[in-house]
């Protein structure tokens, strides 16, 4: 289970294209993520300058534009790379079900009849829920998560590197909590999917 991620390559492929356009729109938004704050900070300081006589009203203006400019920067590839990879993680789920289905399909009516109907619905429409969750999550936290951080602690680095330095020092440790903590969650999805096949079954 732990590499189900490379068995489903064959889905991955059908949706190249999407997962594509997604990951562009997700590597632009999440490295132009940092201009949004750092500019409304500067058009703060500009207009603050404007009220003791150190700027004038065009540049004050000009830091308001610079501003829309950065949030449009981000807020536009962020749509784009949304739109792009939820279709993406849809049509996966959509294609995993007509293959679970059809595999069903292709079973000996002997096999048929001794399984369950609750737990074939369970499989096939629950599990599959399941598995789509971590595709979409693997797609979109890997540019969400890991370069929307790099970006920040980049720009971080950049302000303050001491600050930077001691603010990050948990995070090793909440590293390995994360890790120390898969099996366990791996195994408490397992126990509810299973109990939710039998409780369908029974129903």
């Amino acid at each position: 289970m732990s590499h189900y991620l490379w068995e489903l390559r064959p889905y991955f492929r059908q949706t190249a294209g999407q997962l594509v356009l997604g990951s562009i729109h997700g590597i632009i938004m999440n490295t132009a993520v940092v201009l949004p704050a750092i500019l409304l900070g500067r058009a703060i300081d500009t207009a603050l300058a404007m009220g003791q006589g150190n700027a004038t009203g065009s540049e004050v203006a000009l830091a308001a534009l610079a501003f829309v400019g950065g949030t449009l920067a981000t807020e536009v590839p962020r749509a784009l790379k949304r739109w792009w990879l939820m279709t993406a993680n849809a049509r996966i789920r959509s294609n995993l079900r007509t293959d679970a289905l059809r595999g069903v399909f292709a079973w000996p009516m002997e096999q048929v009849h001794r399984t369950p109907a609750g737990d074939l619905m369970a499989r096939i429409i629950g599990d599959v829920e399941v598995l789509g969750v971590g595709v979409r999550e693997f797609t979109i936290e890997t540019w969400d998560t890991v370069l929307f951080s790099i970006s920040l602690v980049v720009a971080m680095l950049i302000y303050d590197s001491t600050l930077t330095l001691m603010a990050l020092l948990p995070v090793p440790l909440a590293f390995m909590l994360a890790h120390l903590s898969v099996r366990w969650v791996a195994q408490r999805t397992t126990a509810a999917r299973e109990a939710n096949s039998a409780l369908t079954s029974a129903l």
